[in-house]
């Protein structure tokens, strides 16, 4: 299989696998499947991980992301992966970088080498 016929087909995996709607915030997935059912309170998560819970509210109420530290303290406390929370906050972060450029004024376009 030539290098091209790769590339392409990659491209074309790449396009047609964007999602169609904006992905859970992991603030929302904290919220909801580790602190709501065990009827964690944020103050209380945010003194387990270290952080003020001023800090924490922001990333329950997604206005704040979730930084590798963060995530870091999170999957120590949560008994999960760092790169589950970064993981989490790319996909966001990606789907509105997305969708940013396809409304800008300035897109990027293909060069003809390559499509």
């Amino acid at each position: 299989m030539s290098i091209s016929r790769i590339i392409t087909e990659a491209n074309t995996m790449t396009r047609s696998s964007q999602r169609t709607r904006r992905p859970s915030l992991p603030g929302e997935i904290l919220a909801e499947l580790y602190l709501a059912p065990h009827k964690i309170s944020i103050a209380r998560f945010a003194e387990a991980c270290g952080v003020t819970r001023k800090h924490m509210s922001s990333i329950v109420n997604g206005h704040a992301a979730i930084t590798a530290e963060m995530a870091a303290r999170m999957a120590a406390v949560l008994g999960t992966t760092a790169q589950y929370w970064l993981n989490l906050q790319n996909a966001v972060d990606l789907y509105d970088a997305q969708e940013r450029l396809a409304t800008s004024e300035n897109r990027p376009q293909l060069m003809p080498v390559f499509g």
